[in-house]
């Protein structure tokens, strides 16, 4: 039997370069991003893995390069911030999926949902200025969640939760990568870094792609 055509990349950037300082970060980086697939870019503060995150995202423009992507929704877990402030949990939740076209019953059960999922049902009514910044970050989780995204990019935003947070997060992803229903581009500071989730990871400034646990030295395959 033929075998079956690889899925068409969520995510692709061709020979991106980034440049910051007058320094080249990234240059000439060739990567994609699958359906249902978990990567990461690694390495020391700055060295260009969240530069090139933001890149991926659409966020800010390389130096050079293009970026291209599939129709789909996304969302980025910032490290700070990421939520409107003055207004509550549970409507920085409801507000996009209003925007989705969502009717108001539907919308605030599935916030609700994603709330209670992650542990967040009791501060629902509060503003995200009142909270700590794990729980901040864990609202920014239940939105994507509500949402019911195809690709998340993460800002090690890891090392900012505590382990039981981490441990529920994950599961998450785990459920959303594993069904091929979410893909998922993060940064760390190194592979053993990010949660066991990765499929391959992409160590920045290096010349070799190559799965978790390999000694990535490049670019993605083609």
């Amino acid at each position: 039997m033929p075998e079956a055509a690889a899925p068409s990349p969520l995510l692709r950037l061709t020979s991106v370069r980034i440049e910051a300082g007058g320094a080249t970060l990234v240059d000439e980086l060739d990567f994609r991003l699958a359906p249902g697939e978990a990567a990461a870019f690694v390495g020391p503060p700055g060295c260009g893995k969240a530069a090139l995150l933001r890149v991926a995202a659409g966020l800010d423009q390389p130096a050079a390069g293009e970026r291209q992507v599939a129709p789909f929704r996304s969302a980025f877990v910032f490290q700070k911030g990421g939520l409107i402030s003055n207004v509550t949990v549970e409507e920085n939740l409801l507000l996009p999926l209003y925007y989705q076209g969502l009717k108001e019953a539907a919308a605030r059960d599935r916030a609700s949902a994603a709330l209670e999922n992650f542990g967040l049902s009791a501060v629902a009514r509060q503003l995200p200025g009142k909270l700590l910044n794990e729980t901040r970050l864990t609202v920014q989780f239940a939105r994507a969640a509500a949402l019911q995204i195809d690709l998340l990019f993460l800002d090690e935003p890891f090392p900012h939760l505590s382990r039981s947070t981490a441990a529920r997060v994950e599961q998450w992803l785990r459920s959303g990568v594993g069904a091929g229903k979410l893909a998922v581009l993060m940064t760390g500071a190194e592979s053993g870094a990010v949660p066991h989730l990765p499929t391959r990871c992409l160590e920045v400034g290096g010349s070799r792609f190559g799965p978790r646990g390999e000694t990535a030295a490049g670019l993605a395959p083609p």
